[in-house]
């Protein structure tokens, strides 16, 4: 029997990755849902829906014709937080309440270090934790509910992790970054991520669950950004110490962000601006946490992509765009 999937956010980086791999399954049958329009060959075989995802009435009527639903929302911390909630209250009120698989992140533990299982305390550290933090809340009170709480996802169309990390190591403004990279880098590979929605979709028992999602032995961000360097062919990889980066997140950073919110405002491309690194980043690039994924090894029989092999898909896919 054919298992029909609405997938929220169906546009972004992680949704249409899982509404394509649901599409070529021979159990799913996915029901994109974005909210905006999008034109529609007679051939696609995937449905389609074009609404708010905070709507709580299109959300009840949408979830009337699926047996489960992921939520893939990205956007505004008010965005998560209200579409966790309309959603949760829609589910709800089905005859046959479907099988929900919440996307939450790792920034759930805020700045928690060592060795972190899913029951550690939940620590709002700034404004995206905190919204993830309250969608949890939500969900849990959802007795369909399984939440995910991915580490840093990676692979071909990432924009965040992938495609932007790609341009500072092309332009050799990230590299070997000292101590300054020596954080570990919580790595899960997007095809890895679909895999563990598509489980927690089939397997039953999974209401209720909750997982950490990265590869087993993660390496540290510097490692990251070296390998990931090679393989883009942006060599010799750059050294940049403590002086550099000061200069990039402290002093250009700013200012490069206030030109890119001004450029878009009147409507001028800002694609020949630097794109500023963020300090936010410095934290993250230097804390030392480490995703227990026991289990989801252990329950979902999880295995994870060879960062080698995630790396090399990931350049291929930024050479293929910038062309």
């Amino acid at each position: 029997m054919t298992m029909r999937v609405l997938v929220l956010g169906a546009d972004g980086f992680i949704g249409s990755h899982l509404v394509t791999a649901l599409a070529g399954s021979d159990w799913a049958s996915p029901i994109a849902c974005g909210r905006r329009a999008r034109t529609v060959g007679a051939t696609d075989p995937i449905a389609r829906l074009q609404f708010d995802a905070t709507d709580e009435s299109a959300l009840h009527q949408a979830l009337q014709s699926a047996d489960a639903v992921v939520n893939c929302i990205a956007g505004s911390t008010r965005t998560i937080v209200d579409g966790a909630r309309a959603l949760v209250a829609a589910a709800a009120r089905q005859p046959r309440p479907p099988r929900l698989v919440h996307l939450s992140s790792m920034a759930v533990y805020g700045n928690a270090s060592g060795v972190v299982t899913e029951s550690a305390p939940l620590r709002a550290e700034d404004a995206y934790a905190k919204a993830k933090i309250a969608a949890e809340a939500d969900c849990q009170r959802y007795s369909q509910a399984v939440i995910l709480r991915p580490g840093i996802v990676y692979g071909p169309r990432s924009r965040q992790w992938t495609e932007r990390v790609a341009r500072w190591l092309s332009a050799h403004r990230l590299g070997d970054l000292g101590a300054a990279g020596d954080g570990y880098c919580n790595l899960v590979y997007v095809a890895d991520l679909v895999a563990a929605v598509a489980l927690c979709l089939r397997l039953p028992g999974m209401a209720g669950q909750v997982f950490n999602l990265a590869m087993a032995q993660p390496p540290t961000w510097n490692e990251y950004f070296v390998a990931f360097a090679r393989a883009l062919g942006a060599v010799p990889v750059a050294r940049i110490g403590r002086r550099r980066l000061k200069i990039e997140t402290k002093l250009l950073a700013p200012p490069l962000k206030v030109a890119e919110i001004l450029c878009r405002k009147v409507g001028i491309s800002a694609l020949r601006l630097p794109e500023a690194i963020p300090p936010s980043l410095l934290r993250l690039w230097q804390q030392d946490i480490r995703l227990d994924v026991t289990r989801a090894e252990q329950l979902l029989q999880l295995q994870w992509t060879a960062l080698e092999d995630g790396l090399r898909q990931a350049a291929r896919c930024c050479d293929q765009r910038a062309q």
